[in-house]
């Protein structure tokens, strides 16, 4: 892949605005914050802004997690001149937020992602649905630099891919590995990394994994596991990732589907894959998306019909 144009465009001067879809998760703040600390190595200004209220304060261990800022507090919301976009392929406000308005008519725009999708947006794109994760695409632009990779860089980019993989479960999990290793050799603390996304748990995601079990139910002869949190269960803030894997580890079970109400009248849904079903296809029904075996989307209705849409996209898979 040719990074030069990207390149060009990350230090080419004027100030850049970075972001990533709402809800930042691991991968997404992993390669925003991964690059920043190279963009500061090149003199090049940037900022880090995302929709979310509050960025989720489990991936403060993060080296630079501080810089973020959160578009409800810029008090300037004009068009910018330089945007990138990254870990997403549309810069939709669906998918972005309301810092899509930062997005004008002249403002150029990068986008870095690992998704599979029909739109063909940015000006400059660094897109490879072989990669494991946008972080590893970071890293690559990177090191197709031939800037010095420092620990915090590689700590950012190192905990995006093994958060977007879980450990190298899932994504392209040979591609995440050889460049974990890489990584790895810059200071990166693997089991440091590893506890602070998988092992600390808080009250309220316990508990929110206990009311999505209460209301588990089975598909297809076992194959599929569907799952439901409520609008008062969501905003509790627990994690909700451990939710999707515990019904992935049921045996027999091939496809999970996690339902959350993200407002009344609207489900985010997690669907995860043991390889037989292709859970981006089913995901791109409902203008979502991701990879073959973890996808997502977003239905507006009840969660009895969006429960009949995805069962009915999955099934025929089967």
């Amino acid at each position: 892949m040719d990074f030069q144009a990207a390149l060009d465009f990350l230090t080419g001067g004027e100030e850049l605005v970075l972001t990533t879809h709402v809800n930042a998760d691991g991968d997404g703040l992993g390669a925003l914050l991964g690059l920043s600390h190279w963009l500061e190595q090149k003199g090049q200004a940037y900022r880090i802004v995302v929709n979310d209220e509050t960025p989720d304060q489990k991936f403060r261990f993060l080296p630079g997690f501080e810089r973020i800022e959160s578009y409800g507090m810029l008090t300037d919301r004009s068009p910018v001149s330089h945007f990138v976009v990254v870990d997403t392929p549309t810069m939709s406000e669906k998918r972005i937020g309301d810092v899509a308005g930062l997005n004008g008519a002249k403002t150029r725009t990068l986008v870095i992602d690992h998704h599979v999708s029909d739109d063909d947006e940015g000006d400059v794109q660094v897109i490879d649905s072989g990669a494991s994760a946008a972080s590893e695409l970071v890293y690559l632009l990177i090191r197709a630099d031939g800037a010095s990779v420092t620990e915090e860089m590689a700590t950012c980019l190192y905990a995006g891919i093994a958060f977007d993989t879980k450990l190298f479960k899932y994504s392209h999990p040979k591609r995440a590995l050889a460049a974990a290793a890489e990584l790895a050799e810059y200071g990166v603390d693997p089991q440091e990394i590893a506890e602070e996304l998988f092992t600390h748990q808080t009250y309220e995601t316990v508990k929110t994994l206990g009311i999505a079990l209460a209301n588990m139910t089975l598909h297809k002869e076992g194959q599929i596991c569907a799952l439901y949190v409520d609008h008062a269960t969501y905003t509790m803030g627990g994690d909700l990732d451990v939710v999707v894997d515990h019904a992935m580890s049921i045996d027999g079970v091939e496809v999970a589907l996690f339902f959350k109400e993200e407002s009344p009248g609207r489900q985010r849904v997690s669907l995860r894959s043991r390889g037989k079903v292709d859970v981006n296809r089913a995901a791109r029904q409902f203008d979502g998306g991701g990879h073959m075996r973890a996808s997502g989307c977003t239905i507006e209705g009840t969660v009895n019909e969006a429960h009949e849409q995805v069962l009915a996209a999955v099934s025929e898979q089967l």
